[in-house]
């Protein structure tokens, strides 16, 4: 799904695995979901942002709802996609977070 551009440097199936490949591979951009095995997106991003605060966090979740959101822009998120608008959204709102703006699903957004 991503365009040509992106280049994947790690795929992994939970929280702490996150926090290794973001420590290990210091990636512009981290996509997270909030629902991870072991350790949350939210407590990821936190942990991540207090080594690297200049790395990027886009969270790409099926939680739509507001309280999610709020949570992960104060744990440092710069992007929220709902997943049913993947497709669509995702590339937006890399680009966004990689030019230091915000993006959120307009679903969850209003």
């Amino acid at each position: 799904m991503l365009t040509p551009g992106y280049e994947v440097v790690a795929v992994v199936g939970d929280g702490e695995s996150a926090v290794e490949a973001a420590e290990t591979q210091q990636p512009d951009i981290l996509l997270l979901d909030i629902s991870l095995p072991f350790l949350s997106g939210i407590a990821v991003a936190r942990k991540v942002k207090k080594t690297y605060p200049e790395m990027r966090i886009v969270f790409v979740t099926a939680h739509a709802e507001r309280a999610y959101l709020r949570e992960a822009f104060r744990a440092g998120a710069n992007g929220y996609v709902v997943k049913r608008a993947l497709v669509a959204e995702l590339a937006p709102s890399l680009d966004a977070a990689l030019h230091g703006q915000t993006y959120r699903s307009p679903s969850v957004a209003s």
